[in-house]
């Protein structure tokens, strides 16, 4: 009998435990528990990770930065003075004679073929040496000579 008391109490013990150990959760309360508690661990990780990536990529940025500093103080130093903001100096272009420009070619008419002026309002009258006279307008506004009203 002492056995069989045993026994059955150990089998108590052992359900007693069983039941009470989850406290009384289902399988799929249990599993989101445990999928939050994953959740918040990769949250933190991350973070941690994000922060570490972000300090080494500032580090090597300012380590860069240091680097073309550098550099520029020593190329201002073997140029002997300070860099001008304007940009690099050119020297001009040698003076020649001026190109030869044929007044017919221009942008408008590329080919020379332009239609020559008129000379006729140009030539000075042989007897007096003035420009000749221009013909009078007939105008739409010019009062006929007629006798009308």
């Amino acid at each position: 009998m002492n056995k069989n008391l045993l026994l059955v109490g150990a089998v108590a013990a052992a359900g007693f435990l069983t039941l009470t150990a989850f406290g009384g959760k289902t399988l799929e309360q249990q599993q989101a528990e445990v999928q939050a508690a994953v959740d918040a661990k990769i949250a933190t990780l991350r973070t941690e990770k994000q922060m570490e990536c972000d300090s080494r990529v500032t580090a090597s940025a300012q380590m860069k930065y240091d680097e073309v500093l550098a550099a520029r103080t020593a190329e201002m130093t073997t140029k002997g003075g300070r860099k001008s903001s304007r940009g690099p100096r050119v020297d001009p272009l040698p003076q020649g004679s001026k190109p030869k420009t044929d007044p017919s070619k221009d942008k408008w008419n590329p080919n020379g073929n332009a239609p020559q002026p008129s000379k006729e309002k140009w030539t000075p009258n042989q007897n007096t040496g003035t420009p000749a006279e221009k013909t009078p307008s007939k105008s739409k506004w010019d009062k006929p000579s007629g006798g009308g009203n």
